[in-house]
């Protein structure tokens, strides 16, 4: 408004504003600049059903036109769903909850709500982007300040989505960072039928991105090289960082290179990290190992930066036995135990925050004696808070007893999978970032090792069958 108001009034500042939110043919779209994730294949799909709908094919009813997507900040949330809408040829209307809050009481922010989706049904076919919708909250959480303010924003937000589903012509795009604090309501099918993770960008998605800004400047080995040495960082400091480097190579007069490049996102010389990262390799791999080994689920990803490694993967829920549960304590401390067989130490990796290894391993093991009834105080239910339930010696003791048991047991199936354990590590710490088709090859090796093992021990322990 503020761009077209500086140029004209009346019909000029109308058409101005028009142009302004409508697509942005030079701005990102979904044909180039972006990996083969599977949210990229979702959004992908959307735009695919919804030029379809448009030229006839398919009915409103025959398609999602909601799209849910989560992640960490700086992953490209935005920048997928303004890509959706300019290949789509479509208008993209924004709003967000820190917008809507911002314009005053709850009357404010409710008319403000209301007014973005009303621009939205005016302007289709149109991409409704409604970005921080973690803020609104849930109506179910324990925290009773300003209860009455919430559910008023979370039913108004409830009925504007009800409304906009049943009038043909806005897709929906919703974008936060922590999907496990909004309403069930909301994310249910109907409101947002796709839920996508947007997770932190692999070496695919960044060498994406170095593409689509520079190919004209370096060779494509150089991108891959730098593209793997940039795993960790998210991909609008990426973006800010290619900016930057352009800016410096042009105040300075000198060519843009990539030492420019690799100052300005701070990369390390070779081989200064890859001491640190083979740890790091070799303790992500020992989790992948000890899931394949024990059937826990599917692996979707593994990555490793100089920040850390993770892996990310998709459990079996299984019946909630004793078994099982002990079979999740292994494999959180499976890279613990990796660590101890290759290096003979361990770091501080595993614990550290709520989400650590150590955290998740210590809370299982607690619960088991606390309020599963599963340990050895028998059928009781003790719901405190882990920080109290510790103090208890007795209890702390068997805590401890299950994990380094739980960690033993890791160790021996990684001493029988040691070949397979260092040759993933190994291509883990080349690749930077491996996703699910290229981990499966030492997934069926170890499988296929550990049933060889299960005929000539057939009473072991063994998890539910990978899905």
């Amino acid at each position: 408004a503020a761009a077209a108001l500086r140029f004209g009034s009346g019909l000029d500042l109308a058409e101005r504003l028009e142009a302004l939110t409508g697509p942005n043919p030079g701005g990102p779209r979904l044909e180039e600049g972006f990996s083969d994730s599977p949210v990229v294949q979702a959004a992908r799909r959307v735009v695919a059903d919804f030029g379809a709908w448009r030229r006839g094919e398919i009915g409103w009813s025959d398609f999602s036109h909601s799209l849910l997507l989560y992640g960490p900040p700086g992953t490209g949330k935005t920048m997928l769903a303004r890509a959706m809408g300019n290949s789509a040829g479509i208008a993209f209307v924004t709003g967000s909850f820190a917008e809507w809050q911002a314009a005053g009481h709850l009357g404010d922010m409710l008319r403000e709500m209301r007014r973005t989706f009303a621009w939205a049904r005016r302007k289709a076919p149109a991409i409704l982007f409604i970005d921080e919708i973690d803020a609104m909250g849930s109506r179910t959480g324990d925290d009773r300040h300003n209860q009455n303010y919430r559910v008023q924003v979370i039913n108004g937000f409830l009925g504007e989505m009800n409304a906009i589903a049943i009038e043909p012509g806005v897709v929906v795009v919703g974008a936060c960072n922590h999907v496990d604090r909004i309403d069930p309501a909301v994310v249910r099918a109907g409101r947002f039928d796709l839920k996508f993770e947007v997770p932190m960008p692999d070496a695919a998605s960044i060498l994406a991105v170095l593409h689509q800004h520079l190919k004209v400047d370096f060779p494509a080995d150089a991108l891959e090289l730098l593209a793997r040495q940039a795993v960790g960082h998210s991909l609008a400091i990426i973006d800010a960082a290619i900016r930057a480097a352009r800016s410096e190579a042009r105040h300075t007069g000198q060519p843009l290179d990539l030492a420019i490049l690799r100052a300005q996102l701070r990369l390390a010389p070779e081989e200064e990290d890859r001491e640190v990262l083979w740890r790091y390799a070799v303790h992500e791999a020992g989790h992948t190992v000890v899931a394949a080994a024990l059937r826990l689920g599917t692996i979707q990803r593994m990555s490793i930066s100089r920040d850390g490694g993770q892996v990310a993967s998709q459990l079996v829920i299984g019946h909630g036995v004793l078994t099982e549960i002990e079979n999740e304590i292994c494999l959180d401390l499976a890279g613990r135990a990796a660590e101890r067989l290759v290096f003979g130490s361990v770091s501080g990796g595993a614990g550290g925050s709520l989400a650590s290894d150590l955290s998740q391993a210590t809370r299982r093991a607690l619960m088991i004696e606390t309020t599963w009834g599963l340990g050895d105080l028998g059928p009781i239910w003790m719901p405190a808070p882990e920080t109290v339930l510790l103090t208890d010696e007795q209890l702390r003791n068997r805590v401890r007893a299950r994990m380094e048991a739980a960690e033993e047991r890791a160790l021996a199936i990684l001493t029988i999978h040691r070949a397979n354990l260092i040759s993933l590590a190994e291509t883990l710490l080349e690749k930077r970032s491996m996703r699910a088709d290229e981990i499966l090859p030492w997934v069926h090796a170890v499988q296929a090792q550990a049933a060889q093992a299960d005929e000539v021990h057939p009473d072991d322990d063994k998890g539910p069958l990978e899905t």
